[in-house]
């Protein structure tokens, strides 16, 4: 099997219809991106092909890959690389992605969970560097969360710590497929943003907000629900710093002056003191960035 001493690593992310993926060398240095098909609504086995198909192109241009990260959405035994289960493959049930890989592709790989890949992307890499307590959200179809506890990437038992898409900022709310209900993501996702206005994307509601009264009273009921969550992680963490990253977040920019202003005002003093609000470094990158670091985690 190749070793991953002096090679390029590729880092994975696999999403519900694409797969990002990164090369970088052993300085992190970022040598290419790019984007195909997962095929993801098809089954693992088309994932699988997918998957090979971008080793097999990278290989055939004379890059020799030294290791392989992947990131998946759901929950993730990153220990024995077995995805669990995930809201993007309905039909996967404790699927063996590393052991799958390793024998394929003779390449050492290592498997996590996306939010995690996308934390330690901004945490070795990006706006998070150098930051002992981190705590980032993706905000996309769902929520996703990672954290940086004391300098250590935090998994917890068994591995689904950071799921900060999944505390309830309302018991009487929405019901959640977790089974929960008023769930993180049920409020601030653009699943939550498409569930009141059907035909149009989340950016879009965002533009409109300064000229359509229902997109306006959209987007604030969103903030307003966003600040929530934001004032109960940073009293629960404690962090230095909070990322906000996901397809969603991109509409968020204009305002994040008043999030800032109105998190900082409600949650602890001595909390405030320290906190900051940024956007991640490498937006929808991050997840293939930290999957391609991945092999790095034992050194952290």
């Amino acid at each position: 099997m190749t070793t991953s001493s002096n090679l390029i690593r590729c880092g994975l992310d696999i999403g519900g219809t694409q797969i990002k993926a990164v090369l970088i060398d052993q300085s992190g240095y970022i040598l290419e991106e790019f984007d195909t098909p997962s095929n993801a609504h098809l089954g693992p086995d088309h994932v699988k092909a997918s998957v090979l198909n971008v080793i097999e192109t990278i290989k055939k241009r004379g890059q020799a890959i030294g290791f392989v990260g992947i990131g998946c959405a759901g929950s993730v035994d990153s220990d024995l690389g077995i995805v669990r289960n995930s809201p993007n493959f309905s039909a996967w049930k404790n699927i063996n992605l590393k052991t799958w890989a390793e024998q394929t592709l003779r390449i050492p790989t290592c498997v996590d969970n996306d939010a995690n890949c996308a934390t330690i992307a901004e945490w070795k890499l990006g706006k998070g560097r150098g930051i002992s307590n981190l705590v980032l959200l993706t905000l996309g179809t769902g929520i996703g969360g990672g954290l940086v506890l004391q300098n250590r990437l935090y998994r917890g038992a068994t591995g689904t710590g950071g799921e900060l898409g999944h505390f309830s900022i309302n018991t009487r709310g929405i019901e959640c497929p977790c089974g929960s209900l008023g769930c993180f993501e049920r409020y601030c996702s653009a699943s939550a943003l498409k569930n009141k206005i059907s035909d149009l994307s989340s950016r879009e509601i965002f533009e409109r907000a300064t000229t359509d009264f229902n997109c306006k009273k959209l987007v604030d009921e969103f903030l307003h629900n966003l600040q929530i969550g934001l004032v109960g992680i940073a009293n629960v963490f404690d962090p230095d710093l909070i990322l906000l990253g996901g397809g969603v977040s991109k509409g968020l920019h204009p305002h994040i002056e008043s999030i800032r202003l109105s998190v900082k005002n409600r949650v602890f003093p001595a909390v405030a003191e320290n906190l900051k609000i940024d956007f991640t470094q490498f937006g929808n990158n991050s997840g293939a960035i930290g999957a391609a670091l991945l092999g790095d985690l034992k050194h952290y």
